[in-house]
């Protein structure tokens, strides 16, 4: 009697996938064959959106490799610890610079630097700045992983630094590799960051040509460009993932966790100091008195309130779906690819692909009020239910999961009665961090905002093209607030599994 029950859940867990993933995507295609026309300006490509693509690719490049350097304190510090379990107080950290809205970083290097600093520049360096913590987690646990045995060899005949530059790092290239990737897929398709430093990119003119042409051909046609680039950078991230994950974990007797070196500390420290402290002090300079937090609040707590209410169901559904996914191998493998290249690629195509699967008027009771903007959120950020479902599939014993199948549980009984209970805290700690950047999302939102509804993110947009600094600043403050939980939640988790 128990299975029934769990078969419907994963009917309904699945069927979310669907809606937000699968639906969209064939109904996108399917528009674009319907309406049986051309591009207004024919299947060419022009030379503008060529150097658009062109400008977008040598950014996200510039900024990919500055912040894997960046990154390589922080990757000693982590490979040194061994696990971020040993070190939550960094971990956080790092969370908490990544889960802040980088638009909001925007805004605080605007205040910092003059006016005719480079806008490439200033977008490039708010990219590094917030991105790093990503190489520095996955370089720095490959290091722990594989790398630190040969390491420790070198350091009988060289210094701590030449052993890791000379020694580790070349040994590092496939997690060096991923995080690159990883990096120049979140830059490559960003519209917040180009946008607040008044730079035209290739995400930026996606959402304008989404916006200003009913003609959905006009938005997919050139979208292709990025699509194929972004297919191609995902299938390299697979294909490495693939081969990190082969990697023999080294066993703890053999090569027990070490201290972190100071010079190592001191630098991450700094680094997130400048990325995440700087501007957000240089954001409170623009304020006349503190008492614009409470306006703001008062003004528009309700649009606050129901952002976060939308991304909270919006979180709730991508870990539903996430548990759907996870505990089928079929499943898994087109809602690991489905989720993904819908997080990677512009926010402005996922809008687009919602419009074309729900803009019917037997679907109104979806497209016209506020929880389509909750499938658009599920649409952007679903990737993170189905990473995070995966971490609480692998976190338990294998001894404890294999006795629970050998009783006769099946996939999704282990899930949640074993996997899932033991991991509460990941679980809750992933939900939190889907609602820290549903909220800020702001090119999907704008493309199936409806009446009566404002989100947070839109108007913070308003704010700054109407130049009303005090609002701009509490709002954007409050966002930073609203990532608060999320790594508070992750910090209790690591420190409960330490």
């Amino acid at each position: 009697m128990q299975r029934v029950p769990v078969s419907i859940l994963l009917t309904v867990c699945r069927l979310i996938f669907v809606m937000a993933v699968v639906w969209p995507a064939a109904a996108l295609i399917w528009k674009c064959v319907t309406q049986g026309e051309a591009p207004t300006d024919g299947f060419t490509f022009s030379t503008r959106q060529l150097l658009l693509l062109w400008r977008s690719t040598w950014m996200a490049l510039v900024a990919t490799g500055g912040a894997v350097l960046l990154s390589l304190p922080a990757a000693h510090l982590v490979g040194r610890v061994g696990s971020l379990r040993r070190g939550p107080v960094a971990a956080c950290g790092m969370l908490l610079l990544l889960l802040c809205p980088p638009t909001v970083y925007a805004f605080g290097w605007e205040t910092l630097l003059p006016v005719e600093f480079s806008g490439e520049m200033r977008c490039v360096g708010v990219w590094m700045l917030w991105g790093w913590p990503i190489p520095a987690v996955l370089v720095g646990l490959g290091w722990s992983r594989s790398g630190r045995v040969v390491y420790e060899a070198a350091l009988i005949d060289a210094t701590a630094a030449a052993a890791f530059f000379r020694v580790t790092l070349p040994l590092m290239w496939k997690y060096i590799g991923v995080s690159a990737a990883i990096l120049f897929l979140l830059f490559f398709s960003d519209y917040g960051v180009p946008h607040i430093c008044s730079l035209h990119v290739f995400a930026t003119e996606i959402l304008g040509w989404a916006s200003g042409s009913a003609r959905t051909i006009d938005t997919i046609w050139p979208g292709m460009l990025n699509v194929a680039v972004t297919a191609l950078v995902l299938a390299a991230i697979l294909l490495l993932w693939r081969r990190c994950a082969a990697d023999r974990p080294v066993d703890a007797g053999e090569s027990p966790p070490q201290r972190p070196l100071p010079l190592a500390t001191a630098l991450t420290i700094i680094l997130l100091a400048i990325g995440w402290l700087l501007p957000l002090c240089a954001l409170t300079t623009r304020l006349d008195s503190l008492g614009a937090f409470t306006d703001a609040l008062v003004v528009y707590g309700k649009d606050l309130a129901q952002s976060i209410g939308v991304a909270s169901m919006a979180a709730v559904l991508a870990m539903m779906m996430g548990f759907g996914l996870v505990t089928s191998r079929r499943w898994l493998g087109i809602g690991l690819v489905g989720t993904l290249a819908f997080g990677a690629v512009p926010g402005a195509l996922v809008g687009e692909s919602l419009i074309a699967a729900y803009n019917h008027e037997a679907l109104w009771w979806l497209y016209d009020y506020w929880p389509i903007v909750a499938v658009g959120y599920v649409a952007r950020f679903g990737w993170i239910g189905v990473l995070f479902a995966l971490a609480v599939v692998t976190t338990p014993s294998p001894d404890l999961t294999a006795q629970a199948r050998t009783d006769g549980a099946s996939a999704a009984g282990v899930f949640v009665h074993v996997q899932l209970p033991i991991s509460w805290g990941p679980a809750l700690g992933g939900a939190a961090v889907f609602v820290a950047l549903a909220v800020a999302e702001v090119a999907a939102t704008t493309l199936v905002r409806v009446p009566g509804y404002a989100p947070i993110s839109l108007v913070l947009i308003e704010k700054f093209h109407r130049f009303e600094d005090a609002m701009l600043v509490s709002l954007s403050l409050w966002l930073v607030a609203a990532c608060l939980p999320g790594v508070l939640l992750m910090f209790l988790s690591l420190r409960q599994r330490g």
